[in-house]
């Protein structure tokens, strides 16, 4: 007697069935509530260590032709802004003879940019305030990108000129073996380093302005 023809077994009316492939399906000996993790190879000492200096040679392209989109995409934002403003005067009813548009409109287009002026002049006022609106923001978010990495790039040397120092007073015989800074002292230096930069952007009005943005924080 084969046990096909026995009773069937029987189920919890509340508990899902298993499929007979179940196990198969999350792979052979695995645990149910097994997670698996995913190792970016950017962060695994495996695939080795990153340098800095030869991405930027090979990559370096990169970051040349965002300054060039940035270039053009400041040069498209004043031609739209010139074109708005004649824009605004017809709206309200201006006499445009009394405003000197047609030669400020050739400065700034230049020669090589009249079909772009004679384009503009045709387009509606709606679309010339959305591509605007769209530049202005993608402008925005260069401009913090390039900022971001600019700082990132100033707090790498700090650090790296701290272990310097650490190594050259190893080699003056000041002390015996190199250590790794603090946190806290590479936080310090960080921060000397960010008012030195704000005071050789924009002076101590620059400084004032940083450390009010600090106590609102």
């Amino acid at each position: 007697m084969s046990d096909d023809d026995g009773p069937p077994p029987v189920h919890d009316a509340h508990r899902k069935p298993k499929h007979p492939l179940s196990k198969y399906s999350r792979g052979y000996g695995a645990k149910k509530d097994a997670v698996m993790t995913r190792v970016d190879p950017r962060f695994d000492s495996m695939f080795g260590r990153a340098d800095a200096r030869q991405f930027e040679q090979n990559y370096g392209f990169l970051r040349e032709e965002a300054e060039r989109e940035e270039v053009a995409r400041r040069f498209r934002v004043k031609c739209l802004k010139c074109i708005i403003r004649r824009c605004e005067l017809e709206q309200a009813g201006e006499d445009l003879d009394e405003y000197d548009l047609s030669d400020y409109e050739q400065e700034v287009f230049g020669e090589e940019h009249q079909r772009e002026l004679r384009e503009m002049k045709l387009t509606p006022p709606q679309q010339l305030y959305a591509e605007l609106e769209k530049l202005q923001r993608e402008s925005q978010l260069y401009i913090a990108r390039t900022r971001d990495n600019a700082a990132k790039d100033r707090h790498s040397s700090v650090r790296k000129e701290l272990l310097k120092k650490e190594v050259q007073a190893v080699k003056a015989g000041t002390k015996s073996k190199p250590y790794f800074p603090k946190r806290a002292a590479v936080k310090k230096a960080m921060l000397a380093d960010n008012f030195t930069h704000l005071n050789e952007k924009g002076g101590k009005a620059a400084v004032d302005r940083y450390l009010i943005r600090k106590r609102k924080k």
